[in-house]
Order: structure tokens, then sequence, then C-alpha cells
């Protein structure tokens, strides 16, 4: 069900309680609350339909390899797991520093340094929820509208979406064969004045 006031001003959030009818429910929401422009061109994500579907396989007793959500086929290693509890039970759950705690900040840096062969400072890394943040919020910060951005194609969605929600014009470039970069040839064809960012 919705509860809103009458008086509600148009840009309140709405909050849908999840039923048998939540479909409909958000559906009337977004009617009387459209989005903004600038998102009305995103669009789900078919990694996640596929991961759904699976889902409901799995329920039914099905034996599934999942291909579609980029994260590990195996349990969370055990050592990982205790030093989360630990973290909780020490206390460890208040807010951080928005670009993460120092201590983290400073073992990532010692760890890309170590097994990348470049040196990275602490202050120079950002720990953020997820890889979409960390796409998403750059793109809002650099790029203007009409700027052309250029992607590497085929490859991750979000890609293309932040550049639409951005004002940008997606570039999309092929990779090698190999997927191991960039068609170069490609590259240096889609460069141009109005490039900002190369992805």
């Amino acid at each position: 069900a919705l509860r809103f006031s009458s008086s509600a001003p148009r840009h309140t959030t709405i909050a849908a309680a999840a039923s048998d009818d939540s479909t409909s429910t958000a559906a009337s929401a977004a009617d009387a609350y459209p989005f903004a422009d600038r998102v009305s061109s995103l669009q789900n994500e078919g990694a996640y339909a596929v991961m759904a579907a699976t889902q409901v396989l799995e329920r039914q007793g099905r034996d599934i390899v999942p291909l579609s959500i980029g994260q590990p086929g195996f349990p969370s290693p055990q050592h990982v797991v205790d030093a989360g509890v630990e973290a909780i039970r020490g206390g460890q759950t208040k807010y951080s520093s928005p670009a993460g705690a120092p201590s983290l900040r400073e073992a990532i840096a010692k760890y890309v340094s170590r097994t990348k062969g470049v040196e990275v400072k602490p202050g120079e890394v950002v720990v953020g929820p997820g890889a979409k943040p960390g796409l998403f919020f750059p793109a809002l910060a650099l790029i203007n509208p009409g700027d052309e951005v250029v992607y590497p194609d085929p490859g991750f969605p979000t890609y293309k979406a932040m550049i639409l929600v951005a004002g940008g014009v997606p570039v999309p470039v092929p990779l090698r064969p190999d997927g191991a970069s960039f068609d170069m040839s490609a590259l240096r064809a889609a460069v141009s004045g109005k490039t900002r960012l190369i992805v």
C-alpha cells in the first residue's frame, strides 16, 4: 500500500510496501511521480534477470552453474568471515571516513604496490560499496553534456548507462579478439577533440 499526504510536494519519495500487487503499485507510483529525464534511459541489466531466473530453478532443486553476475561461485573464505565478525563484535559498526577506513586504505595500498609493481599511496585509495558508484560518481563529476566518452564494447553495461546519465555521448570501441585490450586502430579512430574520457 502507498501512504502519503495529499499535501506532499511532487518530489516526495513514495515507499511501496511489499505485497502481491507490488508490481502494479510500483507502476502507479511511477506514473504519479515520474523519474527525472536524466535517468529515463536507464534499463535493467540483463544479467540480473538471468540471475533471478536461475534462482527460481535452484529453488526447484535444479543444479545451476550461474554465469550471470560477476561474483565467486564459492563461499567467502573463512578468514574473511571471521575478520568481519570480529570487527562487528569489536564495535566497528559506526560511520567511517568517506574514502574508507585509514587502516584498510593502507593495507590496500601496500597490497597493490607489492602485487602490481606500482607504488600506490593510501591517499590515492578510495574504498567504495562496489564498482558502479566508483564509475558513476567520476562520470558525473567529469562529463559535461555533449562530451564524448570512449568505452569498450562488449563491456560492463554500466559504462554506457553512466555516460548517458551524465549527458555524454557514448562512443563504443571493439576489443581485440582475445578481449585483452581495445582494438588499437579502432581506438585511435574513435578519439577526437570531443573525447573527454576513455574508460
